[in-house]
């Protein structure tokens, strides 16, 4: 019987979410799990079968590390974003096209519906001179992925930008996946990472937060590092529109697990 009201809550989820658009952003630490990639995979192939728009947006971070330590080069993080100079700007590109790559060909595998974009949607400018060659969204080319999810393409997203310089700019990809959610008038905004979600100060997973509360969380230091910026583009993405942020960790059949249950893997942030 639980598995027939599953199938029920799955069905009223699937239509209540179909032709709505979805922004998937997750980290390239996914990456070291074959099997939990090849799940999301899945996921993301069948929510589209469905009638479910998804753009995929993706970082680089734990590859971006380990290449800089290789180089003799020391990550830095102010706030949860990468101190990004010019040697470490040209890493971090070359990281996040080999991310792109892998993260298209694993959907394609499974339905050749994945497009990797490289470049040409975020127009930026420089942020803060403390960190470096890291850009401030100030426009979304937006034309660009809604042409493609009209045609039935899945588009996976790299976060660099450019500057009026024609300069490349490093963004921090929940940032960039927030920006990206507003711009499209998305529904849903839901973050994979390696956590099982926002935690207390006990460690215990907080199931929904509301945009107060989540601006509480941060000022109190209850939640720290990367969590912070995850958190703020959720509160802007909200903000600007966007219905439900959703951050989950990225186990198997994450996605699935989140969107069309009832209770759901992680924890969920409204307006209020």
């Amino acid at each position: 019987m639980a598995d027939t009201q599953e199938l029920i809550e799955a069905l009223h989820y699937i239509k209540k979410f179909k032709g709505q658009v979805f922004i998937i952003k997750f980290g390239g630490e996914i990456l070291s799990d074959e099997k939990i990639l090849e799940t999301i995979a899945l996921d993301l192939v069948l929510l589209h079968d469905v009638g479910i728009r998804q753009i995929v947006m993706h970082g680089a971070g734990t590859l971006i590390s380990s290449k800089m330590e290789k180089s003799g080069l020391k990550p830095r993080f102010i706030r949860g974003e990468r101190v990004t100079d010019e040697e470490t700007l040209g890493l971090v590109i070359g990281c996040l096209r080999h991310v792109n790559k892998k993260i298209v060909e694993k959907i394609n595998k499974k339905a050749k519906i994945a497009v990797g974009l490289h470049g040409g949607l975020f127009e930026t400018k420089r942020k803060k001179e403390e960190l470096g060659y890291v850009g401030d969204i100030i426009n979304v080319n937006s034309n660009i992925i809604s042409g493609l999810i009209d045609g039935g393409y899945l588009p996976v997203v790299l976060p660099i930008g450019m500057d009026r310089e024609g300069r490349s700019l490093n963004i921090n990809a929940d940032v960039a996946a927030g920006e990206l959610a507003k711009a499209l008038n998305s529904t849903k905004m839901i973050i994979l990472t390696n956590v099982e979600g926002v935690l207390n100060r006990d460690g215990e997973l907080i199931r929904q937060l509301t945009m107060k509360e989540v601006k509480k969380l941060v000022e109190n230091k209850v939640v720290t590092g990367g969590m912070i910026p995850k958190l703020e583009s959720g509160i802007k993405a909200i903000s600007k529109g966007v219905d439900r942020v959703h951050i989950v960790k990225a186990g198997e059949h994450a996605i699935l697990g989140e969107l069309l249950t009832e209770e759901g893997t992680g924890t969920m942030i409204t307006r209020k």
